[in-house]
């Protein structure tokens, strides 16, 4: 299972990454997943419905 944390990348961050500023979902090893979102609620919301989907998928995979 993913450990995703949200990051929040500020406007001098994104210009330098190339990206827009906003709140990000992170991986352990510091490569942002998904994003941006608006406020760090919304990705905390997406992070765990990815970790959800994530988890059922695989439960989904064995059971084939």
């Amino acid at each position: 299972m993913t450990n995703h944390t949200p990051c929040y990348v500020n406007e001098h961050q994104s210009e330098l990454r190339g990206i827009k500023d906003g709140w990000y979902a992170m991986r352990p090893d510091g490569t942002l997943s998904f994003g941006p979102f608006s406020n760090r609620e919304t990705c905390m919301t997406r992070i765990y419905q990815f970790v959800n989907w994530s988890a059922s998928s695989a439960l989904r995979r064995r059971a084939t």
